[in-house]
């Protein structure tokens, strides 16, 4: 199995983010019991672990939300997962509002800079940042290792921009039917998956020619009102799970067949996934309700759920 640092096999422990409550909570896997938090200095959204998985990288919005970031933040901070502490921040150069997260293979940190119409690369040791203009303003991103090319999808276009990353010039543009989502590389690193932003749908692509290969529509939240939606391949890539935040619904594809094996209604406003150590199990943050699903890949079965507090985004198991 190809392991994909940005999506490792799941552990004993969850952390996730707590955006509302600016905390970052810790939790036993096995009972779900609140193990440990850390009050954050500000909104803290999205995370990844660093190459060694000993830190964890969480990126500080500030108190808005896309497009409506009145107090945009320009900070990532860095979490000992060990000793469960803030052990410092990085500013990334201005008041860019980071957001998505993810690390390549020679380590560097990237960013989103969606304030700055950018994505950021930033060297996690001593912090030091190298915007990189991207044409647009991008909320996601995703790395392909097999390709070396960095995906940001644009929500204010139909586009998503491809990186190469050893020249961090944009190479090209795939068009977007329907507008950006949420958006996530196979461990693999041979196919990309792109939500649409004004329907039920998720994009299947080929990363070496950026060509379209399958369109997933989400059976039952077809969604035609504009939301957010997130995608997110099993670290075994054989799952493709999506979430449709106004509709409050998630569904659960075959990798392979492409075709949904599960599809379940949710508590409201359904954001990030994680997966749990046995691959069988994936869990779901549910923002407004504060709370997490446990539920079966290949079912959609919701086998338990946990509070959590104010604004529940982003769970990773390790």
């Amino acid at each position: 199995m190809t392991v994909d640092p940005n999506n490792r096999p799941g552990g004993e422990s969850l952390v996730l983010t707590a955006k509302s409550a600016d905390k970052v909570q810790f939790f036993d896997a096995g009972t779900l019991a609140l193990q440990s938090e850390i009050a954050m200095p500000g909104s803290t959204h999205e995370m990844v672990r660093s190459l060694d998985g000993a830190t964890l990288y969480a990126s500080i919005y500030g108190g808005g939300i896309f497009g409506k970031n009145t107090d945009p933040d320009r900070r990532v901070a860095v979490i000992d997962l060990a000793a469960r502490k803030l052990e410092r921040i990085i500013d990334v150069g201005g008041f860019f509002a980071p957001h998505s997260l993810m690390m390549d293979e020679g380590g560097t940190l990237w960013a989103t800079a969606e304030l700055a119409n950018a994505v950021l690369a930033i060297d996690p040791q001593n912090g030091k940042t190298e915007r990189v203009d991207i044409g647009g303003s991008p909320h996601w991103i995703a790395i392909s290792h097999a390709t070396g090319k960095l995906f940001a999808s644009f929500k204010t276009r139909e586009a998503v921009a491809v990186l190469d990353i050893e020249s961090r010039k944009v190479i090209d543009l795939i068009t977007i039917a329907q507008g950006a989502e949420g958006i996530a590389v196979s461990p693999d690193g041979w196919a990309l998956f792109v939500c649409a932003h004004r329907k039920g749908v998720v994009y299947a692509f080929d990363t070496r020619t950026h060509a379209l290969h399958r369109m997933l529509r989400i059976d039952g939240a077809p969604g035609e009102v504009d939301q957010s939606r997130r995608v997110r391949v099993s670290p075994d890539g054989r799952y493709v799970c999506a979430s449709s935040h106004v509709d409050s619904y998630a569904a659960v594809y075959d990798a392979f067949s492409f075709e949904q094996v599960a599809g379940f209604p949710t508590p409201k406003a359904p954001m990030g996934f994680g997966f749990a150590a046995d691959g069988e199990r994936g869990y779901l943050c549910c923002h407004d309700a504060a709370t997490v699903l446990e539920f079966e890949l290949a079912t959609g079965r919701i086998r338990r759920e946990f509070a959590t507090a104010a604004g529940a985004e982003f769970i990773i198991s390790y």
